[in-house]
């Protein structure tokens, strides 16, 4: 068969098959055109899954009888007129492609009218061809109403979903633009029953109270960023409310909802260490960013953009999102009250026990890793190392060094602490694992990292994608993070040097492991953050060289564990997410026994 032109309805309905994949993807685009328009209010009416009808009506500027004759056009568009406009759009749309592509694959009315104009324009389409173009009655603004989705191709209509599928993409698509303009009021009909309804709050907290619960809207974090060319604002959720998927994860740039992984990335590393595995973290983030700098023409569903500074998009989600965890402490509780409780004032604790930590004695005092592990039967003592404190937060300094007294151990595993507020126990085995966590990248930030000869070195052999990333960060473990390996050939490395704080029983397979996290940042990244890759390398190594349960500890060893614990920058929370401290407040057990 020779070449030749398709013709143009044919063109038209492959070129909608990219736009229009199903009828979410309508709503989307109609709703897209609405926001762009400066609509303030939007009804969106659904029967089933939508492939049958659905519409939507807004209260924005409307068109024109030629407009909107135009506007049903492939390539017409009122957002950009040239070339350079690619470089500062500031629409959420501007193809041209997206009424043309649902009239050309549905049964469409549509009813427009501007403020220059005493009536509107209605206009009927059937499959890509004008049926009707005449007078109606109409308020400023525009009606789109789509009847049977893809009645003229029947290979995409086939491979549609069920209903409740279809309505639940519809669903989730409206929710989106809803937070992400939270001025504008959103109600979603079905079935004649009123869906989703989202006023015009004009604040996201308030929005997300809304179409999730107030409880949730009210413990959200507030993010807020602001740097030379990128400003972060939001909200994230507390550790403890994370998820079991990343369905909760909402990202807008310029107000456009986006899938960026390495952006999720970034949040992932701000929450590292306060999630236990397999939990997601919720936010709703918006990044605001000069239009230069992201490209939003790569997908035709506008879903994806680029960065022409990923790294720097990167750094500046985490820094936002770091600052919004760090602003407030929270610690597990056993019982969590029904409503909030008075603060209760601490009460001195008596002087002169030998348990008593008003005072909490200098770590160097009592060298906690080498009488710790040395209790263990059988195990090696470590030279004692150098130990740096960890700078405290603001804040937070007052509540670690007040007063404790740690009562006793119970079974083995948990000790039993006294405090001005009440009770806590602590998990003795993940308060190790996080001071010794910390106190790696205590050295790490001063610049001394203690390094052991192996005395026998270790071959690690990785695949050839790890291993040439690796040959290109050698120096940088070596003179960074205390890792001397030496290349071998055909992927395989010498492991001759370790940080001493973490070389208590390193095997090859637990360097190998600690390696591979370290090569994951560094895959993310162009640019890596050097505590980024010290904690990877010091979470699962610390787990490794803590304390385990059922080790007696003696009272002095207890007290000193606390106080360590105490000093350090995040003691609630083991690096890979576990609660280090429960806490039972002294209002709490008052209630319990019947005193309140």
């Amino acid at each position: 068969m020779g070449v030749k032109e398709l013709d143009p309805h044919l063109v038209n309905k492959i070129a909608a098959g990219e736009v229009i994949e199903r009828p979410a993807s309508v709503v989307k685009e109609l709703v897209e055109n609405s926001l762009d328009a400066a609509a303030t209010w939007l009804e969106i009416i659904v029967q089933g899954g939508g492939t049958a009808q659905l519409s939507l009506a807004d209260d924005g500027r409307g068109m024109g009888r030629e407009d909107l004759l135009l506007s049903v056009r492939r390539h017409t568009t009122s957002k950009i007129t040239c070339e350079d406009d690619l470089q500062n759009i500031r629409t959420l749309g501007f193809r041209g492609e997206a009424l043309a592509s649902i009239v050309e694959v549905s049964r469409t009315t549509l009813i427009s009218r501007d403020e220059n104009n005493p009536q509107a324009t209605e206009l009927v389409i059937e499959g890509g061809t004008v049926k009707t173009i005449r007078a109606a009655g109409r308020g400023r603004g525009t009606t789109v109403s789509v009847r049977d989705l893809f009645f003229n191709t029947p290979a995409r209509l086939k491979f549609l979903k069920s209903d409740k599928t279809e309505y639940y993409h519809i669903l989730r698509t409206i929710k989106r633009y809803a937070l992400s303009h939270p001025q504008v009021g959103f109600r979603l009909i079905h079935d004649g029953r009123s869906a989703l309804d989202s006023p015009q709050s004009g604040e996201l907290r308030q929005t997300i109270a809304h179409l999730y619960n107030a409880e949730l809207a009210d413990l959200l974090l507030a993010v807020s960023s602001e740097g030379q060319m990128i400003r972060v604002s939001g909200l994230v959720g507390p550790p403890e409310r994370a998820r079991a998927n990343r369905s909760d994860q909402y990202l807008f740039v310029n107000g456009r909802y986006v899938r960026d992984s390495a952006v999720q990335y970034a949040v992932a590393r701000a929450y590292q260490g306060l999630l236990e595995r397999e939990r997601y973290p919720i936010f709703f983030l918006f990044i605001e960013i000069e239009p230069q700098m992201v490209d939003v023409n790569v997908h035709p569903q506008k879903e994806e953009v680029r960065f022409t500074n990923a790294r720097l998009v990167q750094a500046e989600v985490k820094r936002a999102v770091e600052a919004a965890l760090l602003s407030r402490h929270r610690v597990a509780q056993l019982r969590q009250p029904s409503a909030p409780q008075p603060q209760e004032r601490a009460t001195p604790l008596p002087a002169g026990d030998s348990y008593s930590a008003a005072r909490p004695r200098h770590p160097s005092e009592l060298d906690l890793r080498r009488e710790l592990l040395g209790s263990r039967p059988g195990a090696t003592s470590a030279p004692p190392q150098p130990e740096t404190e960890p700078t405290e937060t603001a804040g937070s300094a007052t509540e670690r060094q007040a007063p404790f007294r740690v009562i006793g151990q119970l079974h083995g595993t948990y000790l039993i602490v006294q405090t001005g507020e009440g009770l806590e126990l602590i998990d003795q085995h993940v308060a190790h694992e996080r001071v010794l966590y910390e106190r790696y990248l205590a050295q790490l930030e001063a610049g001394q990292v203690p390094r052991q000869r192996l005395l026998i070195p270790l071959t690690i052999e990785l695949p050839p994608d790890q291993a040439q990333l690796l040959n290109e960060h050698l120096e940088l473990l070596e003179h960074r993070l205390g890792i001397g390996l030496e290349p071998f050939g055909h992927g395989s490395f010498i492991l001759r040097d370790w940080p001493a704080s973490l070389a208590e029983e390193l095997g090859k397979e637990e360097a190998r492991q600690a390696l591979e996290r370290i090569l994951d940042a560094l895959a993310h990244e162009e640019q890596p953050e050097l505590k980024e890759l010290a904690a990877r390398l010091a979470a699962h190594r610390a787990c490794e060289a803590a304390i385990v349960k059922n080790t007696p500890l003696s009272p002095e060893a207890a007290t000193a564990l606390v106080a360590q614990l105490k000093r350090c920058r995040n003691p609630y929370r083991c690096p890979h997410g576990r609660p280090i401290i429960l806490a039972y407040s002294l209002h709490q057990l008052e209630r319990a026994f019947g005193r309140r």
